[in-house]
C-alpha cells in the first residue's frame, strides 16, 4: 500500500484503480507554470472532469487525452476561474474533432442559468457554424443542479458531493470518487472543513486546495478575505492528519509573494511544521497519479508532435 514516485513514461494504461490527471493546478493568478484548476479522472471505463479552469482544453490535449471523450463535467462552484475553460471544451471538440456526444454537467444551484448565458454568448456559433456535419443538437447540454449526496453512479464508479465553506463562492462542493475499490477526494475550494475530513477519511488520495502568502503580506491583513475562504498549509496539515490518506496532493495553489519552486517548498515546509508527516506533494500541471495497489506519481506526458486522436499510435 505504498506511494511510489515513478519517473518513467506516463503512457502506460492504469488498468485497475483510478487514474487522476492534474490538468490544471493553479488558482486565478496568472503564472507561467500553472493553468487554471481542473482535475480529470479515468476509472471503470469512464472519463470525468472536475472544474474547467483557464487552459483546461489545451492541457487535456497536451496530456494526450481525446477531448471528444471529455463530456461529463462536475463543477465545485461557479467562480470564474473554475468555469472559464468550459466554452472551449463545449465548442472546440465539436467543430474541430467532430464530437457528437452532448455534454452533461453537474454543479450547484445557478449552473443552469450559467449554461443558458454561455449559450447566449456563443449564439453566433450556434447559428452559423452548425451544418449537416456539425449538428447543432450535438451542442445540447444536460444540466444537473445538485445537492449533497450521491450525484453520479455508473459502470462501477460513484461520485458523492459534499458541502464545503468558500464564503463568496458558496454554494460550493467537494467530491469523493469511488471506483475499483479505490477512492479519491477532491476538496474543491474551501477553508478548513470537517466535511473534507469526514469524506476524506479512508480515501487513497486527497487533492486539496491551498493558499499561502509571505509573512509580511499575511500580517498586513490586506488579503485576509482570501485566507478566510481557502485552506492554509496549517489547516491542511490538520485535515491530512485526521483523514490519513495514502497520498495528499496540493492543487488550486494560490501563492502571493512565494513564487516558483521556492514558494512550493515553503508550502510543504509549513505543512510539515504544522505536524503532518505523511506522503505529500505539490501538484504540477498534467502530473498523473495512479491509484491502485500502489499510489504512483507520474510525470506529465512529453509534448511531441501533433496528435491525431483517430490514430491511437500517434498519441505519444
Amino acid at each position: 500500500m505504498a506511494m511510489v514516485l515513478t519517473l518513467g513514461s506516463a503512457c502506460a494504461e492504469n488498468r485497475a484503480g483510478i487514474r487522476v490527471h492534474l490538468i490544471g493546478t493553479g488558482g486565478p493568478e496568472l503564472t507561467p507554470a500553472r493553468q487554471g484548476m481542473s482535475t480529470l479522472i479515468e476509472a471503470a471505463g469512464e472519463t470525468l472532469i472536475f472544474d474547467v479552469g483557464r487552459g483546461a482544453l489545451q492541457n487535456i490535449y497536451l496530456s494526450r487525452i481525446d477531448p471528444r471523450g471529455v463530456t461529463k463535467i462536475f463543477l465545485t462552484h461557479l467562480h470564474s476561474d473554475h468555469i472559464e475553460g468550459l466554452p472551449s471544451i463545449w465548442l472546440t471538440p465539436w467543430f474541430m474533432f467532430g464530437r457528437k456526444t452532448q455534454l452533461e454537467i453537474w454543479g450547484p444551484e445557478g449552473t443552469r442559468q450559467m449554461i443558458e448565458g454561455m449559450r447566449m454568448m456563443y449564439g453566433h456559433d450556434l447559428e452559423h457554424r452548425a451544418n449537416a456535419l456539425f449538428k447543432r443538437e450535438y451542442l445540447d447540454i444536460t444540466v444537473h443542479e445538485i445537492a449533497p449526496g450521491l450525484v453520479y453512479q455508473d459502470a462501477g464508479i460513484t461520485v458523492t458531493a459534499f458541502s464545503v465553506e468558500h464564503d463568496d463562492g458558496n454554494p460550493a462542493f467537494g467530491y469523493r470518487i469511488d471506483a475499483a475499490g479505490r477512492s479519491v477526494l477532491l476538496s474543491g475550494d474551501t477553508t478548513y472543513s470537517e466535511n473534507v475530513v469526514k469524506f476524506g477519511t479512508g480515501a487513497d488520495l486527497i487533492v486539496s486546495n491551498v493558499v499561502a502568502f509571505s509573512e509580511p503580506l499575511t500580517k498586513s491583513g490586506i488579503l485576509k478575505p482570501v485566507l478566510d475562504k481557502l485552506t492554509t498549509p496549517e489547516q491542511a496539515a490538520a485535515i491530512f492528519s485526521k483523514a490519513k490518506p495514502r497520498l495528499a496532493v496540493y492543487s488550486h495553489i494560490v501563492k502571493k509573494e512565494l513564487p516558483g519552486d521556492e514558494g512550493d517548498d515553503v508550502v510543504i515546509k509549513r505543512t510539515r511544521a504544522a505536524g503532518y508527516d505523511g506522503p505529500l506533494i505539490m501538484g504540477k500541471d498534467r502530473m498523473i497519479v495512479d491509484v491502485g495497489d500502489e499510489v504512483k506519481v507520474l510525470p506529465p506526458p512529453a509534448i511531441e508532435g501533433i496528435v491525431d486522436f483517430d490514430k491511437p499510435n500517434s498519441r505519444f
